[in-house]
């Protein structure tokens, strides 16, 4: 029998996606090397360039440097606030500093994760990383992580 521990069962996702990840890597190394190993006869051939010629690196690093910094916050601040604030600045990276651009970041920002929390943490009963910045209407019974 599976027990299941409310408190810690969001912490399971990230090892399955994670293994999931690692499984899809190797499928695609195998299969991009037997299509290198017909063509050439070499299974690790040439290469050639790793990125594009106008390879747009600020957005890249960019993008890294906010998933790692999601990664570290989430856990301590909660799960609804960090997702505002990076879904902002995922937004203002790949869209500008327009008015425009900057209201929509603003509006996106703010409905989906609070959707996403509700969905999640009511509908369907799943923990979220709940730091603190976590807020209970007791009335309601609702947890917005």
């Amino acid at each position: 029998m599976i027990s299941v521990v409310y408190s810690t069962e969001h912490l399971l996702m990230p090892k399955i996606i994670g293994t999931l990840l690692v499984i899809m890597l190797a499928v695609i190394v195998l299969v991009e090397g037997r299509e290198r190993k017909a063509a050439t006869g070499k299974f690790f051939g040439s290469f050639g360039p790793f990125f594009r010629e106008n390879a747009d690196f600020k957005k890249l690093f960019g993008t890294l440097l906010l998933f790692i910094g999601y990664i570290f916050v989430v856990e301590e601040v909660g799960f609804t606030v960090t997702s505002i604030i990076f879904v902002f600045l995922f937004n203002v990276l790949y869209t500008g500093w327009s008015k425009k651009a900057l209201r929509t970041s603003l509006i996106i920002s703010i409905l989906a994760p609070v959707i996403v929390s509700l969905i999640f943490g009511v509908a369907f009963n799943i923990t979220l990383p709940s730091g603190i910045c976590s807020i209970t209407f007791i009335d309601y019974g609702i947890t917005i992580y």
